[in-house]
């Protein structure tokens, strides 16, 4: 039967939409996620930040009619960084993949903390894919792919982003090193050895010392300056570096990790390494003056062939021209300017011409991309160590050299120059090992292995635990509010933060509802997927070097390496959860 409006019943059969004459009904925008980062430039606080965030928001999107159920927020997380390998924005890229998610658009506070650069064009598409909307308070909207002006405000958007990030850095660079120039200003980090720091009153800028802050200076560790002066006079007296280092360890001198293990934790302190004198002879804060800029962080490259997987960070050595003096002494000298450059011209003298001028050249700062399937899994019996991986013409292997042990050490005495073994010959034995599990002589023991793998905690029993304190949080934080107001304070003052803590028990009952206990997987799920992929050793010698090594991680497989019998000691720890993996058109 046709309707009043002649054109409606075939608009419908034609799939035809034409603009209503009027506005549209509905429930508004909806259910909501939202997603901010705190700043790791100014140091904000991340509760404030959260709050002031959580309120740009929810301001935005409660008039439209829409309601944040959902809260991703990262912390110390760096805007450049891309979203994939941010924690809480990773965490939300996954969960657009669930259909059970409970929200079906994003809003966030403040669009230059979440998209760097070029990343906006590179995340839009995933939310596009899934159907979720974004809604950003500086469009005053949803964000329309189709609407150009939105898209080049976008690219802008990430344009000021990086450009404020770039001039931050530039700002802080620059005044730090105006201040060791000027006024020898230690800047901070872990004390050289042979010094320590001590507090030296309150800090010089007024604003500073109010909220606390002193001034910290360098002060003389006698026992470890005494170690620092005989390094330089044994160098100058014609030991090398080795030499030194193993004098001192057969002394029983403590390294500087075992001198000050509270600001070493990252070190064994296991000994003196001839890099580790090297490093004392060639810091010229031992002089006394104040130095700055001898390192600097380089972001490069993650992945050179996918730019879009973002940048690390890497120390570098600074050009010359970054380095800067104090033009007076700023802490007591340990050495004399005379010893300490009579040290440096032997150092050169004894590097060669030949070395200086290979030092000199240009290197490429990216070699060729390498998959290991071992990576971090090999451990030398001898010395306990990890294996490194090295890449040769016909094969890759995997080394320990005796060069590296700390010199005079009793796993160096009884260590090989070098220990050696090849991956492809230890691939095959490994899977040729993981093969026989699945055997049939073998299949009912390790399917019951892996059933009982998952025995462990639900992984949403922790999730529930940390919604409820989220929600405990956020009624103790409304409570104190209240409190505040009830004892006069300005409305107009709390209301921000009364909204985000609302704002925050509804997201963690939101989530609470939406949890779902995980699914296990009973033994004749097991033995059917192993049934679907075939004969096992076949599948993992066909496999792709990529795979397989996300498969030895996976089962967290851990290698000890004799290399007098030439035997390798494998074991595997399957983790309690089923992981994925395309091997040869399988799953």
């Amino acid at each position: 039967m046709l309707s009043g409006d002649e054109w409606e019943t075939l608009d419908e059969l034609l799939g035809l939409e034409a603009l209503a004459a009027g506005p549209v009904g509905g429930d508004g925008v909806g259910r909501l996620a939202f997603y901010g980062r705190c700043s790791t430039e100014d140091n904000q606080d991340p509760r404030t930040s959260l709050a002031w965030q959580m309120g740009e928001a929810t301001r935005f999107v409660e008039p439209l009619g829409g309601q944040i159920v959902e809260q991703f927020f990262d912390v110390g997380q760096s805007r450049s960084l891309p979203w994939e390998r941010r924690g809480e924005a990773g965490r939300l890229l996954q969960e657009l993949k669930n259909p059970q998610r409970g929200w079906d658009g994003l809003v966030v506070g403040e669009a230059t903390r979440c998209w760097y650069s070029n990343q906006f064009s590179l995340t839009w598409p995933k939310f596009h894919r899934y159907g979720v909307s974004l809604w950003i308070p500086s469009l005053g909207g949803q964000f329309d792919p189709e609407n150009t002006v939105h898209d080049m405000a976008m690219t802008i958007t990430g344009g000021l982003s990086k450009s404020e990030r770039q001039h931050v850095q530039r700002r802080v660079r620059a005044a730090m090193a105006a201040q060791v120039v000027m006024d020898g200003r230690y800047q901070g980090g872990r004390a050289p050895y042979g010094y320590v720091v001590v507090d030296a009153g309150p800090h010089p800028n007024p604003r500073k010392a109010q909220e606390g802050y002193r001034l910290r200076v360098l002060a003389v560790d006698e026992d470890a300056a005494a170690v620092v002066e005989r390094m330089f006079e044994l160098y100058l007296g014609g030991l090398g570096l080795k030499s030194i280092a193993e004098t001192l360890n057969v002394e029983g001198v403590p390294c500087p990790s075992a001198h000050t293990p509270q600001q070493n934790r990252h070190r064994k302190g296991d000994g003196w390494q001839h890099s580790t004198v090297k490093a004392i002879l060639e810091n010229p804060r031992y002089t006394g003056f104040a130095i700055y800029g001898r390192w600097r962080k380089v972001e490069e490259l993650l992945d050179p062939e996918d730019v879009a997987a973002g940048h690390v960070v890497r120390f570098r050595r600074s050009p010359q021209s970054k380095i800067v003096r104090s033009r007076e002494p700023a802490h007591p000298a340990i050495v004399s300017v005379d010893v300490f450059t009579r040290v440096q011209l032997e150092i050169r003298a004894r590097r060669g011409a030949d070395m200086a001028a290979r030092a000199s050249q240009p290197r490429t700062l990216v070699g060729p991309k390498s998959a290991y399937l071992f990576r971090g899994a090999i451990c030398c019996e001898t010395c306990g160590r990890k294996m490194e991986g090295a890449r040769r013409k016909h094969a890759v292997f995997y080394r320990c050299a005796a060069r590296t042990l700390v010199p005079g050490s009793s796993a160096a005495l009884g260590h090989p120059p070098t220990v050696y073994v090849r991956e492809d010959q230890l691939s095959h034995g490994v899977n040729e090992w993981i093969a026989g599990l699945f055997s049939p002589d073998n299949l009912d023991e390790t399917v019951a292995v892996l059933v009982g793998a998952q025995d462990v905690e639900d992984p949403t029993e922790a999730t529930e635990r940390v919604f409820r304190e989220r929600i405990a949080a956020a009624e103790a934080s409304m409570n104190r509010l209240q409190r505040a107001l009830e004892a006069g304070w300005d409305p107009e003052t709390l209301t921000g933060q009364y909204n985000a803590a609302v704002a925050e028990k509804k997201a963690a009952l939101a989530g609470l509802e939406a949890l779902e206990p995980a699914e296990r997987l009973s033994p004749a799920d097991i033995h059917a997927m192993i049934d679907e992929l075939g004969a096992m050793k076949t599948v993992l010698d066909q496999a792709d070097r990529a795979d397989l090594a996300e498969l030895y991680g996976t089962l967290a497989l851990e290698v000890s390496y004799h290399h007098k019998t030439r035997v390798a000691d494998v074991s595997i720890s399957p983790t309690p959860r089923v992981v994925s993996m395309r091997v040869r058109g399988g799953t």
